[in-house]
């Protein structure tokens, strides 16, 4: 699900290969604890685009539909505006089990806010998301190449965080590959 739309410090591009296979890009990654006892991830990829684009990716509805591979999205940029989706090609928008991230901070072309204010059924730790939150970072190399972050903050203890935390830690880093693969191939 790619991260149910994001799910980090900068340490820039790795790449994994074989001798049979391509290089596949790969995400960088630090987790840690916070001084209020709280998990957090840190998801890093080197991406080779303008981070106008980059940015577009995630706050206009028609750069985020051409990259993501959600059939029902909707976004609403603004504080207290929402990310809607929903991965199912039947769903609507307005849906219970869609997701829906509330914007609540940003900088523009360097930092997206969310926290969760609704989550589908069958996400692991579902009832503890909103009690976390998760940063985009955009941090420009050079004209045509972002480091973008995604982290992910606020992980308790307990059962239900562990299965948020493993949920988004590795699924947002494989949201920061799909991204690096659409914007640099065209390919989702």
């Amino acid at each position: 699900m790619r991260g149910l739309l994001f799910a980090v410090a900068a340490l820039g591009c790795a790449t994994m290969a074989s001798a049979e296979t391509p290089a596949k890009p790969a995400f960088a990654q630090v987790t840690g604890t916070a001084a209020d006892g709280a998990r957090f991830y840190e998801n890093s990829i080197v991406i080779k685009a303008p981070v106008r684009k980059l940015w577009a990716a995630f706050t206009d509805q028609a750069a985020y539909r051409a990259w993501a591979g959600v059939p029902v999205s909707s976004i609403d940029f603004r504080l207290g505006g929402v990310i809607e989706a929903n991965y199912n090609p039947q769903g609507h928008l307005g849906d219970p089990q869609n997701i829906k991230n509330m914007f609540i901070a940003y900088v523009p072309e360097r930092l997206l806010v969310f926290r969760n204010v609704q989550a589908p059924d069958g996400l692991p730790g579902k009832a503890m998301y909103g009690n976390t939150a998760k940063t985009l970072e955009f941090h420009v190399l050079g004209p045509n190449e972002t480091r973008v972050t995604v982290s992910g903050m606020g992980f308790g203890p307990g059962e239900d965080y562990d299965k948020l935390y493993r949920f988004f830690s590795q699924g947002d880093g494989e949201m920061l590959v799909a991204l690096k693969t659409a914007m640099e191939t065209g390919t989702k």
